[in-house]
């Protein structure tokens, strides 16, 4: 079974046409979804959101002692830290449309579309679960008035395995994961701005000649400006994660639970330095 925590190489290729997010030193940031854009003032709020709460610990512990060079300004696609996206999110639901051939298309707030192919009937995933999914993935160049692209492959793996939410899959595939039921088979079309917006995103090709073809099919995307990364996925099992404490949910934040949050990472930190 291939892993994203067993594929994180740095991807080194211009991933976008808009929101590309230049390369920086890596720090370490343990399993955090959440792109540190939160405000420095928790306590005057009456409400937290558990990410943006522990996105703010980080910011003012762990990344204290991190390189500056680790923190690059955001851009478009929510891409801060080098590895680590949000996932857009969004309580308005997908509108559908029907093409041509009778096919729904069904679109995101984000700018997301996919094609149920197969509807699931288990669970949806969580932010934090693991999930073992199946897919085939694809670059979709935009046609010219010279030519018309096909679907080029360029990777596809049986039993893939992440950690739903951590912010090291390309966001697109995240974001399309999230509705979907165990069981159930779904076409991920992803633009530009959700794909591989920075390096250290999955899924990546194992072998040197995937890399090469993905990085190149990239490249063609910043040429013609345009294109979609497209992901046949089907979800095959969801696992709980037994360690995993909470920094997933999407639940509000007290200001003295997240004092109390804040002071346990704190001398954890200090601990983890000798200090």
């Amino acid at each position: 079974m291939r892993s994203l925590f067993l594929t994180g190489g740095a991807c080194s290729a211009v991933a976008v046409v808009v929101g590309f997010a230049p390369s920086a030193q890596r720090a370490a940031i343990g399993d955090r979804r959440t792109s540190l854009s939160m405000s420095s003032q928790p306590a005057a709020q009456s409400s937290i959101n558990r990410r943006d709460a522990m996105a703010h610990t980080l910011r003012g512990t762990a990344f204290a002692v991190a390189s500056s060079s680790a923190l690059i300004s955001p851009s478009p696609a929510l891409a801060d830290i080098e590895g680590v996206v949000t996932i857009p999110q969004s309580t308005k639901p997908p509108t559908s449309t029907a093409s041509e051939d009778g096919v729904r298309v069904f679109k995101t707030n984000s700018g997301l579309q996919y094609i149920e192919l197969r509807e699931g009937s288990g669970e949806s995933p969580k932010y934090g679960n693991f999930v073992t999914i199946a897919y085939r993935a694809y670059v979709k160049l935009p046609d010219t008035s010279e030519k018309k692209f096909d679907l080029d492959e360029f990777d596809s793996d049986k039993a893939y395995l992440i950690k739903h939410g951590n912010g090291r899959t390309i966001p697109g595939l995240d974001e399309g994961l999230h509705t979907m039921k165990v069981g159930g088979k779904r076409r991920i079309i992803i633009p530009p701005k959700l794909g591989y917006v920075t390096n250290g995103l999955g899924p990546l090709p194992v072998g040197p000649y995937g890399r090469f073809k993905l990085y190149r099919l990239l490249e063609k995307m910043v040429e013609y400006r345009g294109g979609n990364v497209v992901v046949d996925v089907e979800m095959k099992s969801i696992m709980e994660d037994e360690a995993d404490q909470g920094y997933y949910e999407d639940d509000s934040l007290s200001p003295e639970d997240f004092n109390t949050l804040r002071q346990n990472l704190q001398t954890s930190q200090q601990g983890a330095m000798g200090g």
